[in-house]
């Protein structure tokens, strides 16, 4: 079958305006493109807790938690992402057809450290990967392969903090986000070719909390992360669109500023209830734009806020075995076809999760958990910006996680 002249001009179009579009897909499947998984405690509680303390990764959501921990200490953790996503495609100008699996088998991990320099001053440091992960179909000629193909963002974030006990029960903390992004893409621009676009940036942001213990067996936490935008200063290369030539271009994405308040609240000796609200400003998140010389090109995206719920708990088995388990439910950013972009088939979710934390000696414990996310089914009906389509389908997404984690006391 011939393809048609006036569309495979149309569809070219649409490739370099999906490039911009893809920098933002991760394989988590996350809501939006952020990454939960930054503690492997966290993860066993379904981030149940996260800004409240318990352990040291908390101060990724909340750099005041530091001041739980006395002398120097140290966190890490290893996830293992395994992500499923299939995008059918029913009805679309160039037929029909599925992706296969979009995701991406994916490792991140995460390391936090802190040293109490005072009775009531503590410095610390994050590593963490914020944002990011990829997305690539098993069927690369499905039809929607010219709204996308391989798309990969990685972030990097070094986050140093510090925390200051003001009062009894009452610890404030802040820090500073310097954060390196690196995307890179690739794209059907015709029937025969894959056009590609890669890029870096450095971005800078900061982060505030406050930890309230009222009573000796409540602690309450309230952390902020800062937007920050990207603007990956990239080459641009499509046989079709620049004549096999590369070309300097600029994707730019825009990040949400993120909330989170938490409760920690000991029920009896051996057991305590955990809970977390976050919210993500993701409706900062108006629009993908690529630059190149020849001028810049736009999507609209117009992302509503994303907000998540989780509730979980611990048990101390045993002085040396503690047992967690939470429940999330997640309000996506992305809630109808027309915004769900075939690299993020994202949509609510409920998260359920299992973790185990083993206390090997005084100074070392063993953290593993497992997460699993019900991705609720949705659609696609999207146009290229010509106005050609529509490409309407189906989307079914789930995911696995698990990890591992050490914490050690110096």
């Amino acid at each position: 079958m011939p393809f048609p002249r006036y569309l495979s001009h149309a569809l070219r179009v649409t490739g370099v305006v999906s490039a911009a579009m893809a920098l933002a897909s991760p394989s988590a499947f996350a809501g939006g493109f952020d990454i939960h998984e930054q503690s492997t405690v966290f993860m066993g509680s379904a981030s149940a807790g996260s800004a409240a303390g318990g352990s040291l990764g908390s101060m990724f959501w909340n750099p005041a938690a530091t001041g739980q921990f006395p002398g120097f200490n140290t966190e890490s953790s290893y996830t293992l992402v395994l992500p499923y996503g299939d995008i059918d495609i029913k009805n679309s100008p160039l037929g029909t057809g599925r992706s296969g699996n979009i995701g991406i088998d994916a490792t991140t991990s995460d390391s936090y450290g802190a040293y109490q320099f005072a009775p009531d001053l503590w410095l610390g440091m994050a590593i963490t990967s914020p944002f990011g992960l990829a997305t690539k179909p098993e069927n690369i000629n499905y039809p929607g392969s010219y709204l996308g193909v391989t798309s990969k963002l990685l972030t990097i974030n070094a986050n140093p903090t510090i925390a200051y006990r003001v009062a009894p029960g009452i610890t404030i903390g802040a820090g500073v986000q310097i954060e390196w992004a690196q995307g890179k893409l690739q794209f059907r621009d015709s029937p025969g070719t894959v056009a590609q676009f890669g890029g870096t940036d450095w971005a800078f942001g900061g982060t505030a909390g406050i930890t309230l213990q009222p009573t000796s067996t409540t602690t309450i936490g309230v952390g902020y992360r800062s937007q920050m935008t990207h603007d990956l200063d990239g080459t641009f290369h499509s046989d079709v669109l620049t004549a096999g030539t590369v070309v300097p271009a600029v994707g730019t994405i825009d990040l949400p500023d993120i909330v989170t308040a938490s409760l920690r609240q000991e029920m009896t000796p051996t057991t305590r209830l955990l809970g977390t609200v976050q919210w993500s400003n993701w409706s900062r998140f108006k629009d993908l734009t690529l630059t190149t010389p020849g001028g810049s090109l736009k999507t609209e995206a117009n992302w509503d806020d994303g907000w998540f719920f989780s509730v979980g708990g611990e048990y101390d088995y045993s002085p040396s075995l503690t047992l967690r388990s939470g429940v999330a439910y997640e309000l996506s950013p992305i809630d109808s076809a027309t915004k769900r972009l075939v690299q993020i088939p994202d949509n609510n979710r409920v998260w359920l999760s299992f973790g185990a934390s083993y206390k090997w000696s005084e100074a070392m414990t063993i953290d593993i958990a497992y997460s699993h996310m019900f991705i609720e089914d949705g659609g696609v009906d999207l146009y290229t910006p010509t106005g050609i389509g529509p490409f309407q389908g189906d989307v079914e997404a789930a995911v696995d996680l698990f990890s591992v984690g050490l914490r050690t006391k110096w």
